[in-house]
């Protein structure tokens, strides 16, 4: 009987999607032993407000991936979103399974209708510039106090009156069974999400041909071709948490749809792209729209994004 170690973070999120792939594995393969080896990462133990200003780069994943190098763990399950886009020497993404819900909601107490429904002045929960950015080219008006912490720890600050909301991903919601939590989802054309947000990465090391075909068979085809479409671009503009980007990408038939925006921390400069093409050009497509990008400003955003980075770091000192 084969024995498989599954690296993952100890967040109840993060065990959830860990035990996902596992009941994947074992009905595909019931002769497998699988096992769950729980991992501190740096951004467990980090509480920093915003990721941006601490440099955050394999934040959530570079001790998960360190566990498999040093052949404590066989396999790795990440959030494909925490994933950095330069894969670590050795490793590979041998699967991304089928994709969750990629939408952001909004969380608060009670049903609403629209965004606009949330009074003057409230208090929207999120450390993401993407969220942030987008939030602002709707309201002005809101406030938005720095989120960190898992998914109950966030909603339970709603629930308080910590907060009067939050944003999040809709796919932590539904693996957590805690859909009924949602007051609005926000659909991904209109706030666009992370690129691969509600993807899954599986990573295997790259010279464990047998483990790494075994695992190839949780790929999911439109999956991969949509989150590494999306990841495409993030990658040309070498971005991560640090930059307020969204890109959303989907399938019908043989034709990818590609959306993306950039926008500055301030949501007064924004660059919206949309654009399709056959599924097969989609890699050329998407180095097309990352180089219009920033022909037309998103060079000078992120140059601002750079400029204020820095700060924060010299003042942290």
């Amino acid at each position: 009987m084969k024995q498989i170690r599954i690296a993952t973070r100890a967040s109840k999120l993060a065990l959830a999607q860990a035990n996902q792939v596992m009941d994947a594995l074992a009905s595909l393969f019931p002769s497998l032993s699988l096992s769950i080896v729980e991992i501190s990462t740096k951004g467990d133990r980090d509480k920093s407000d915003f990721l941006y200003e601490v440099g955050s780069i394999g934040f959530f994943t570079s001790e998960i991936e360190k566990a498999l190098l040093d052949d404590r763990a066989d396999i790795a399950v990440h959030s494909l979103k925490d994933l950095p886009t330069a894969m670590t020497e050795g490793l590979v993404i041998s699967a991304i399974p089928r994709r969750e819900n990629v939408n952001d909601v909004i969380v608060t107490l009670g049903k609403i209708a629209s965004i606009d429904d949330l009074p003057k002045g409230s208090s929207v929960g999120t450390s993401s510039l993407r969220r942030m950015t987008q939030l602002k080219l709707i309201r002005e008006d809101l406030n938005y106090p720095p989120l960190r912490g898992n998914v109950e720890t966030r909603i339970r600050k709603v629930q308080e009156g910590q907060l009067d909301a939050i944003v999040i991903a809709q796919a932590g919601l539904n693996r957590l069974g805690l859909s009924a939590e949602i007051s609005l989802v926000l659909e991904a054309k209109d706030f666009i999400p992370a690129p691969g947000q509600g993807a899954l990465a599986i990573q295997t090391r790259q010279d464990d041909t047998e483990l790494c075909e075994l695992v190839s068979k949780l790929d999911d085809p439109n999956a991969r071709i949509t989150a590494e479409t999306e990841r495409r671009i993030l990658a040309g503009l070498h971005g991560g948490c640090s930059i307020p980007l969204g890109v959303f990408s989907y399938i019908e038939k043989e034709t990818i749809h590609i959306h993306a925006i950039l926008c500055n921390l301030t949501a007064t400069k924004i660059i919206r792209k949309e654009m399709s093409c056959p599924v097969d050009k989609a890699g050329e497509t998407a180095d097309i729209m990352t180089g219009q990008i920033l022909e037309e400003g998103g060079r000078e955003i992120l140059e601002e994004i750079r400029r204020d980075k820095d700060r924060q770091t010299d003042n942290s000192y």
